[in-house]
């Protein structure tokens, strides 16, 4: 750290001296990173990669200010997945810039006007904004994403849709024939299709079609919005044509593996209209955008940045209890007992008593809502708190959309199985970031019972952001001046246990152990996994010769040269794989890197 910079960071902003020295250092490399995309010093669109915790979003606030400071010009536009960070950020930079220079909109926003919040010189608004409110964000000069790019633009579609879309053009007369010929499109891949044993089939003439260039950049819905029906119909049209015209549309079977299958469209687009002057703040590391995409880290935290200590954070391994089924089945008094069982023993075993503890939003519904004494019709508010031996629980489940803040006292977060994705968001992800075509020949692997290649690889990083999104929530973002993370029990139970190996790397110096008592935890599969493992055991900061390794786990390293040189857990976990060479003292070797 350089004690000078925090200094200065202090004195530029006592009201932040709530931070520590290492997040005030860390905010002030994301200020750095997001002033040198402005000013040239920096090619984007960049990557910012930094634990939850870190004080991005607070560096990312001092960049706006420094951008403003030196380009008073520039026009900011600042994207969060959460309506309660559009009103945190909002109300910090209007201490800075006053209500003439800022302004800021969401859905619950109703009292604003929306056009006289979007003429403000810096606007923060949430990603859903960007699919419904095309052309609003052209006159933006840069733009700063706090997580996941590749939502700001995704639709997903039945035919169905197209149909009520349709109708409401014909009956009102606006573009009929372009959205007439719009359904007439998708009902040809629907045929085409059915008429196929694939799983995924990509349009082969996105060029050619004018009517989708005229919905994708004529229609304004803006201009009709009272009039159009429920369920924007008409807004997933759009982005589904606008996502056509790039080429990245594709029509999926889903899983069912029968004939009685409901086809659906996958359109995604990144929706940014000034990519190359975009920095993301990602708590998760480059995982999904080092697999695809133009996106690359920026200098600043790649080079001047160390990540903090993970020594006080303890990832436990849980038990799976193998419960038969998919989760929607879950409410069959058989399943249902089991989860209810397997987590009522669970919540007796653990000594920490804030807990924030997650599930998928299916196995709470099916199974566990009657356990924790939620209503068992209606959508359940969550998050809750409810009260089991003796501990308070803060109870979410994977896929809500909330800050982190609330739960930074949790001591312990409980991780409960694997957050499923269908197999179309992974390759609707690695287009979409890649911002490549989709093409019937790019999807070839995609059509095998399991996704393999880069398409295996982002659903892999799917799972391990889900998980690390999460386990950010406790006291695991409380980082000290020394850049150590808070005391925190991370109990994970992933139904792959090579998964939980892939989870370890990512937090250099952590704690593992297990919890066993229900049932044995399984060990991984694999000789890379297994090889992950022992280097994960082994004293940090020096390098292990590749026999040591091939001994204690009887596995021939040498033909694994290939898959080791490329391995992203390896990376992760500060080592290098050099294959061996000829003359003494050229044995292989996983370096250290630190």
């Amino acid at each position: 750290m350089d004690p000078e910079a925090i200094k200065r960071r202090r004195q530029q902003h006592p009201e932040c001296s709530y931070l520590s020295d290492w997040q005030t250092y860390s905010a002030g490399i994301v200020a750095t990173s997001i002033h040198n995309l402005i000013c040239g010093m920096e090619n984007g669109p960049v990557y910012i990669p930094m634990p939850t915790g870190s004080g991005k979003t607070t560096g990312a606030i001092w960049g706006i200010l420094d951008v403003l400071k030196d380009y008073p010009d520039k026009r900011i536009c600042f994207l969060t997945p959460y309506k309660k960070s559009v009103d945190s950020v909002f109300s910090a930079l209007l201490e800075h810039l006053g209500p003439e220079v800022v302004g800021h909109y969401h859905s619950d926003a109703t009292i604003f006007d929306k056009a006289e919040e979007l003429a403000r010189q810096v606007v923060v608004l949430t990603h859903s904004f960007i699919p419904y409110n095309k052309g609003k964000l052209d006159d933006r000069d840069l733009f700063i994403v706090d997580e996941a790019i590749y939502s700001t633009g995704e639709a997903t579609l039945k035919l169905q849709h197209f149909a009520a879309a349709r109708s409401w053009a014909t009956s009102n007369n606006i573009m009929p024939d372009e959205f007439g010929a719009a359904y007439d499109y998708a009902h040809a891949m629907d045929v085409e299709l059915r008429e196929t044993d694939k799983k995924f089939i990509a349009p082969q003439n996105h060029n050619e079609l004018v009517w989708a260039k005229s919905i994708a950049n004529d229609f304004k819905s803006e201009v009709y919005r009272q009039s159009i029906t429920q369920d924007n119909n008409v807004d997933r049209v759009q982005i589904f044509c606008e996502a056509l015209c790039e080429g990245l549309v594709f029509l999926a079977k889903g899983a069912t593996g029968n004939d009685n299958y409901d086809p659906f469209y996958s359109a995604a687009v990144l929706g940014i209209p000034n990519l190359q002057n975009t920095a993301v703040l990602s708590a998760t590391g480059g995982m999904l955008y080092d697999i695809a995409g133009s996106f690359k880290q920026d200098s600043s935290s790649k080079n001047d940045w160390k990540p903090p200590s993970f020594e006080h954070l303890t990832l436990v391994q849980l038990p799976n209890p193998d419960i038969h089924g998919q989760y929607s089945s879950w409410s069959h008094p058989t399943s249902r007992s089991q989860a209810i069982r397997y987590v009522d023993w669970l919540l007796s075993q653990i000594p920490e008593a804030q807990v924030y503890l997650t599930v998928p939003n299916q196995v709470l519904v099916q199974a566990l809502s009657s356990y924790f004494g939620l209503p068992q019709r209606g959508e359940i508010e969550l998050p809750t708190i409810v009260e089991k031996h003796g501990k308070t629980i803060h109870l979410s489940h994977h896929s809500l959309s909330i800050g982190s803040n609330d739960f930074k006292d949790c001591d312990a977060v409980i991780y409960l199985w694997d957050n499923h994705l269908p197999q179309s968001v992974s390759v609707q992800r690695f287009h979409t970031l890649a911002d490549e075509p989709v093409t019937d020949e790019q999807l070839e692997d995609a059509n095998n019972r399991y996704l393999v290649g880069d398409y295996r690889r982002i659903r892999e990083a799917q799972y391990l952001d889900n998980m690390m999104q999460q386990i950010g929530r406790g006291t695991v973002r409380n980082i000290d001046n020394q850049g150590n993370v808070g005391t925190m029990s991370a109990y994970v139970l992933t139904e792959q246990p090579n998964r939980f190996v892939s989870l370890t790397a990512q937090y250099r110096e952590c704690q593992v152990s297990c919890l066993e008592g229900y049932k044995a935890v399984t060990q991984p599969k694999g000789t890379v996994a297994r090889i992950i493992q022992y280097l994960g055991r082994c004293e940090r900061g020096q390098d292990i010769p590749a026999a040591q390794v091939q001994e204690a786990l009887n596995i021939p390293i040498r033909r694994l040269k290939s898959q080791l040189e490329n391995d992203w857990d390896l990376m992760m976990l500060g080592y290098e794989y050099k294959a061996g060479a000829k003359g003494r003292g050229h044995s292989a070797v996983f370096k250290w890197t630190g």
